[in-house]
């Protein structure tokens, strides 16, 4: 497939090249996370600074029942899956968006939507940490979103509505101020599918990794997801925001 340059391949080209890090992933320091009780180490936390104090124990209920689940029905990987892989993987790059302007001028009250969110990333993490925010996690899956109910339980996150469905057309004309995705699909199938879900300002965040495909305008804005997290994970995804004017149809490109 033709792939396509735009002027945020540095941010691309960064996180692609960056240097090999040490990791907590090894038997050794799973089982130690998982024996004193404590999921996210602390350099997770010291790394998350936009996460407050009270949301750590909040996250770590929500991880541990994902865990838990996950050994029955392979909600996030298929293979044996240990608690740092787990939070290292799927919880910090979700957090990470905090960070992101379009999450962190995001009024109180409005609404975003996580489609195609598997395991409830990005979206649980988030709206665990943004109580003030509206958050519908979609998934095709019911079995997946079954586990996304017992974690936000777990987590007593009651700001989430987890529906078992097909977007756009299971979510009843409901519109958004931000769209949620964590390579879903392609993204011009994913535009061609939440573009009826944005409100008038609406946008989208989308964590992916390597280039945009052909069609698809450069985002307004990007990062790398380790730079947003200090450098305390080694990742090449890149979170990306597109307009609405993007993703609906007048500037995209074909």
């Amino acid at each position: 497939m033709v792939r396509l340059v735009y002027a945020w391949a540095a941010t691309v080209a960064a996180a692609l090249q960056r240097a090999p890090r040490p990791r907590l992933s090894s038997r050794r320091s799973a089982a130690a996370a998982s024996d004193d009780g404590d999921w996210f180490a602390p350099r997770h936390r010291a790394s998350c600074t936009f996460v407050d104090d009270g949301a750590w124990p909040r996250l770590e209920a929500a991880a541990r029942a994902l865990y838990d689940w996950n050994a029955k029905i392979n909600v996030v990987s298929r293979k044996g899956l240990d608690p740092i892989t787990l939070i290292e993987r799927h919880y910090l790059p979700s957090l990470a968006l905090l960070e992101a302007p379009p999450l962190q001028q995001l009024p109180a009250g409005a609404r975003v939507v996580d489609v195609g969110t598997g395991g409830g990333f990005p979206g649980l993490p988030l709206a665990i940490c943004r109580p003030d925010l509206k958050f519908d996690l979609v998934d095709s899956r019911k079995k997946k979103i079954d586990v996304v109910v017992a974690c936000a339980e777990a987590a007593n996150c009651e700001n989430v509505d987890s529906i078992a469905g097909r977007a756009p057309a299971d979510l009843k004309g409901r519109r958004y101020d931000l769209v949620l995705g964590r390579s879903v699909k392609n993204l011009p199938d994913f535009f061609d599918t939440i573009s009826p879900l944005l409100s008038t300002e609406g946008s989208v965040l989308y964590i992916k990794g390597g280039d945009l495909e052909e069609g698809v305008s450069a985002p307004l804005d990007s990062w790398a997801v380790a730079d947003l997290l200090g450098g305390v994970v080694d990742t090449d995804k890149v979170a990306l925001h597109f307009a609405g004017a993007d993703v609906a149809g007048p500037r995209r490109r074909r």
